[in-house]
């Protein structure tokens, strides 16, 4: 995947595989984690292409996050993400999200409506209490997924978020190196919804990504 993602032209590439609670998706525990890390930097030693060390972490059902913040603060992304119990009122579901969006370390959402075309519905959440939320804790951004089965956010609901005045960042999901070339899916999906270059901050070059993701070692 780094090999692939250098040969695209990439400046950097973030490593986000699912947290330890979604174990049928081969959650990593804690030391299978730090074990990456270890990884991460032995690759960095062989490409020039910058490797940025996150996870996609479950938020859980009372809005904690799936690792303790010892572990959060260590990581150079963070992505929050809900995969269950979408069955609840919509309050209760939009305050799940909006506690994960108050933890200083969160810095992604991701899929913000969890749709999955012709499958499932987008799930009932108050957007505007979401992204006004997003947008005063600063570092959050909404993400654009690029895979086809999801292109979420939805044109009208980046629009929204983009009048907020969130950022965004676009990315392909991707679980092989053939799942990268969805990046187009995700530039076309940003296009529907008015977005511009300097509304997504993973067009930024590597320099300018501390402004962005604080916990960034430069």
């Amino acid at each position: 995947m780094i090999k692939k993602a250098e040969s695209l032209g990439y400046e950097y590439v973030a490593v986000t595989d699912h947290s330890r609670s979604q174990r049928i998706a081969n959650g990593m525990g804690i030391d299978k984690l730090k074990a990456q890390w270890k990884e991460i930097g032995k690759l960095s030693k062989r490409f020039k292409i910058k490797i940025l060390r996150g996870s996609e972490i479950e938020i859980l059902k009372d809005g904690s996050l799936d690792y303790p913040d010892e572990v959060l603060k260590e990581l150079d992304i963070v992505v929050g993400a809900v995969h269950s119990g979408f069955s609840v009122p919509k309050k209760k579901l939009t305050e799940r999200i909006i506690t994960a969006l108050e933890n200083r370390y969160l810095d992604i959402l991701a899929p913000p409506s969890g749709r999955l075309l012709g499958k499932r519905e987008a799930y009932e959440v108050d957007f505007k209490k979401v992204f006004d939320t997003a947008v005063a804790n600063g570092t959050v951004m909404e993400i654009i997924n690029s895979q086809p089965s999801r292109l979420d956010l939805n044109d009208e609901l980046i629009l929204l978020a983009k009048d907020f005045g969130l950022k965004f960042c676009i990315f392909t999901d991707s679980h092989s190196i053939f799942d990268l070339a969805f990046i187009r899916y995700g530039l076309g999906q940003a296009r529907r919804g008015w977005l511009e270059k300097k509304d997504v901050v993973n067009t930024y070059p590597y320099s300018n990504l501390k402004d962005v993701f604080k916990k960034l070692k430069l």
